[in-house]
Protein backbone atom coordinates (compact mmCIF):
# COMPACT_ATOMS: atom_id res chain seq x y z
CA UNK A 1 0.00 0.00 0.00
CA UNK A 2 1.38 3.53 -1.01
CA UNK A 3 1.08 5.62 2.18
CA UNK A 4 1.43 9.44 2.25
CA UNK A 5 1.20 11.85 4.93
CA UNK A 6 -0.36 15.41 4.17
CA UNK A 7 2.05 18.30 5.57
CA UNK A 8 -0.36 21.08 3.97
CA UNK A 9 -3.26 23.21 5.99
CA UNK A 10 -5.38 23.66 2.96
CA UNK A 11 -6.20 20.49 2.34
CA UNK A 12 -9.58 20.43 1.57
CA UNK A 13 -10.44 16.69 1.79
CA UNK A 14 -9.79 16.61 5.48
CA UNK A 15 -11.21 18.87 8.51
CA UNK A 16 -8.53 21.70 9.84
CA UNK A 17 -8.67 19.75 12.70
CA UNK A 18 -6.87 16.80 11.74
CA UNK A 19 -4.74 18.99 9.69
CA UNK A 20 -3.12 20.61 12.60
CA UNK A 21 -2.52 17.47 14.31
CA UNK A 22 -0.83 16.09 11.18
CA UNK A 23 -3.29 13.45 11.44
CA UNK A 24 -4.13 13.28 7.39
CA UNK A 25 -2.85 10.75 4.97
CA UNK A 26 -3.60 9.36 1.55
CA UNK A 27 -3.45 5.40 1.26
CA UNK A 28 -3.35 4.78 -2.42
CA UNK A 29 -4.35 7.80 -2.57
CA UNK A 30 -7.37 7.51 -0.75
CA UNK A 31 -8.05 9.88 2.82
CA UNK A 32 -7.37 8.53 6.16
CA UNK A 33 -7.90 10.90 8.53
CA UNK A 34 -6.32 10.61 12.26
CA UNK A 35 -8.45 12.76 14.82
CA UNK A 36 -6.92 12.75 17.94
CA UNK A 37 -8.87 12.65 20.85
CA UNK A 38 -6.98 11.70 24.23
CA UNK A 39 -3.52 11.27 24.90
CA UNK A 40 -3.66 7.64 23.88
CA UNK A 41 -6.79 7.65 21.32
CA UNK A 42 -7.78 8.58 18.08
CA UNK A 43 -11.13 8.70 16.02
CA UNK A 44 -10.04 6.93 11.80
CA UNK A 45 -12.13 8.05 9.16
CA UNK A 46 -11.72 6.46 5.55
CA UNK A 47 -14.23 5.95 2.56
CA UNK A 48 -13.19 2.08 2.86
CA UNK A 49 -12.45 2.02 6.55
CA UNK A 50 -10.78 -1.57 6.65
CA UNK A 51 -9.27 -2.91 9.79
CA UNK A 52 -6.84 -4.97 7.80
CA UNK A 53 -6.08 -1.24 6.02
CA UNK A 54 -5.99 0.30 9.19
CA UNK A 55 -3.40 -1.73 10.63
CA UNK A 56 -0.70 -0.67 7.95
CA UNK A 57 -2.38 3.30 7.74
CA UNK A 58 -2.30 3.15 11.87
CA UNK A 59 1.56 1.86 12.03
CA UNK A 60 2.61 5.36 9.29
CA UNK A 61 0.13 7.20 11.66
CA UNK A 62 2.34 6.32 14.82
CA UNK A 63 5.14 7.25 13.47
CA UNK A 64 4.68 10.35 14.17
CA UNK A 65 2.24 9.85 16.98
CA UNK A 66 3.75 6.79 19.15
CA UNK A 67 1.60 7.52 21.95
CA UNK A 68 -1.57 6.93 20.31
CA UNK A 69 -2.21 3.25 20.75
CA UNK A 70 -6.44 3.21 20.37
CA UNK A 71 -8.11 3.40 17.63
CA UNK A 72 -12.39 4.10 16.94
CA UNK A 73 -14.91 4.98 14.02
CA UNK A 74 -16.95 8.06 14.02
CA UNK A 75 -19.68 5.52 15.52
CA UNK A 76 -17.31 4.96 18.61
CA UNK A 77 -16.66 1.49 18.02
CA UNK A 78 -12.98 0.35 18.92
CA UNK A 79 -11.17 -0.97 15.53
CA UNK A 80 -7.79 -1.48 17.22
CA UNK A 81 -6.00 -1.71 20.41
CA UNK A 82 -2.54 -1.72 20.92
CA UNK A 83 0.01 -2.06 23.86
CA UNK A 84 0.28 1.22 25.45
CA UNK A 85 3.59 3.31 24.99
CA UNK A 86 5.52 4.44 27.76
CA UNK A 87 6.55 8.68 27.78
CA UNK A 88 9.07 10.48 29.53
CA UNK A 89 9.31 14.02 30.44
CA UNK A 90 12.33 15.59 29.27
CA UNK A 91 14.21 19.27 28.96
CA UNK A 92 13.51 20.06 25.49
CA UNK A 93 16.82 21.85 25.39
CA UNK A 94 18.18 18.35 25.74
CA UNK A 95 17.10 17.08 22.12
CA UNK A 96 19.17 17.18 19.29
CA UNK A 97 17.31 18.09 16.26
CA UNK A 98 17.91 16.69 12.99
CA UNK A 99 16.44 19.82 10.89
CA UNK A 100 17.78 23.25 10.49
CA UNK A 101 14.55 25.45 10.01
CA UNK A 102 10.64 25.48 10.93
CA UNK A 103 8.00 27.25 9.22
CA UNK A 104 6.61 30.43 10.55
CA UNK A 105 2.95 29.79 9.27
CA UNK A 106 3.21 25.95 10.51
CA UNK A 107 4.11 27.18 13.97
CA UNK A 108 1.33 29.54 14.27
CA UNK A 109 -0.75 26.47 13.21
CA UNK A 110 0.35 24.60 16.04
CA UNK A 111 0.49 27.14 18.38
CA UNK A 112 -3.96 26.10 19.10
CA UNK A 113 -2.94 23.30 20.37
CA UNK A 114 0.14 23.39 22.72
CA UNK A 115 -0.46 24.42 25.91
CA UNK A 116 1.25 22.07 28.06
CA UNK A 117 4.03 19.43 27.73
CA UNK A 118 1.57 16.79 27.63
CA UNK A 119 0.78 18.63 24.32
CA UNK A 120 3.96 18.00 23.05
CA UNK A 121 4.78 13.98 22.45
CA UNK A 122 7.65 13.59 20.37
CA UNK A 123 9.44 10.72 18.93
CA UNK A 124 13.29 10.75 19.93
CA UNK A 125 16.18 7.96 18.90
CA UNK A 126 19.30 7.45 20.59
CA UNK A 127 22.30 8.88 18.61
CA UNK A 128 25.25 6.85 19.17
CA UNK A 129 26.89 9.83 21.36
CA UNK A 130 23.74 9.16 23.63
CA UNK A 131 21.49 12.62 22.57
CA UNK A 132 18.04 12.34 21.99
CA UNK A 133 17.71 12.90 18.52
CA UNK A 134 13.93 15.06 17.71
CA UNK A 135 12.24 12.84 14.53
CA UNK A 136 9.75 14.60 14.63
CA UNK A 137 7.75 17.49 16.13
CA UNK A 138 10.27 20.10 15.66
CA UNK A 139 7.69 22.85 14.84
CA UNK A 140 6.22 21.74 17.52
CA UNK A 141 9.00 21.71 19.87
CA UNK A 142 10.00 25.61 18.78
CA UNK A 143 6.82 27.25 18.64
CA UNK A 144 6.42 25.70 22.22
CA UNK A 145 10.16 26.63 22.99
CA UNK A 146 8.62 30.25 21.96
CA UNK A 147 5.77 30.29 24.18
CA UNK A 148 7.68 29.23 27.14
CA UNK A 149 7.45 25.48 27.70
CA UNK A 150 10.87 24.41 28.41
CA UNK A 151 9.95 20.43 29.10
CA UNK A 152 8.22 18.08 26.56
CA UNK A 153 7.04 14.42 26.74
CA UNK A 154 9.05 11.96 24.66
CA UNK A 155 8.79 8.58 23.11
CA UNK A 156 11.72 6.20 22.09
CA UNK A 157 11.44 5.10 18.28
CA UNK A 158 13.86 2.94 16.67
CA UNK A 159 15.83 5.31 14.40
CA UNK A 160 16.15 5.40 10.37
CA UNK A 161 20.21 4.77 8.78
CA UNK A 162 19.88 8.15 7.17
CA UNK A 163 19.35 10.57 10.55
CA UNK A 164 23.19 10.73 11.30
CA UNK A 165 23.47 12.80 8.01
CA UNK A 166 20.91 15.04 9.00
CA UNK A 167 22.41 15.94 12.49
CA UNK A 168 25.80 15.98 11.33
CA UNK A 169 24.88 18.81 8.95
CA UNK A 170 22.71 20.07 11.72
CA UNK A 171 25.89 20.60 13.90
CA UNK A 172 27.62 21.63 11.46
CA UNK A 173 25.28 24.74 11.05
CA UNK A 174 25.70 25.58 14.85
CA UNK A 175 22.30 23.83 15.41
CA UNK A 176 22.42 21.89 18.82
CA UNK A 177 19.39 22.58 20.19
CA UNK A 178 15.60 23.61 19.02
CA UNK A 179 16.17 27.14 20.21
CA UNK A 180 19.14 27.20 17.27
CA UNK A 181 17.00 26.42 13.92
CA UNK A 182 15.62 28.93 11.94
CA UNK A 183 11.98 30.44 11.58
CA UNK A 184 11.51 31.19 8.39
CA UNK A 185 8.49 32.06 5.76
CA UNK A 186 7.11 29.04 3.76
CA UNK A 187 8.84 30.17 1.02
CA UNK A 188 12.20 30.41 2.57
CA UNK A 189 11.55 27.09 4.57
CA UNK A 190 10.87 25.54 1.04
CA UNK A 191 14.48 26.86 -0.46
CA UNK A 192 15.93 26.33 2.27
CA UNK A 193 15.00 23.17 3.96
CA UNK A 194 12.60 20.87 1.71
CA UNK A 195 15.39 21.61 -1.25
CA UNK A 196 17.60 21.03 0.38
CA UNK A 197 16.50 17.75 1.52
CA UNK A 198 15.54 16.95 -2.05
CA UNK A 199 19.13 17.19 -3.06
CA UNK A 200 20.72 15.21 -0.36
CA UNK A 201 18.35 12.34 -0.72
CA UNK A 202 19.47 13.01 -4.90
CA UNK A 203 22.99 12.77 -3.79
CA UNK A 204 22.36 9.97 -1.83
CA UNK A 205 20.72 7.34 -4.42
CA UNK A 206 23.39 8.48 -6.90
CA UNK A 207 26.06 7.20 -4.36
CA UNK A 208 24.31 3.94 -3.84
CA UNK A 209 23.93 3.31 -7.60
CA UNK A 210 27.58 4.27 -7.92
CA UNK A 211 29.63 0.47 -9.07
CA UNK A 212 31.80 -0.15 -6.23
Amino acid sequence: MDIQRIDSYNDFRFSLEVLYQHGAFLADGAPWAFRIISDHEAVVSAESLIVDALAEVAEDFRFYARHITTFYDEAGTCLLKLPPVERREVEIDSLQPSQFSVDREKCAAVRNFIHTPADLVIPVTALADGAMCVLDGHTRLYEAWRQGLRTAMVVDVPGWDGIAGFVLEARKRGIYHIRDMALYSPQEQNEKWHDWCDAYFAAQSRTEEEPS
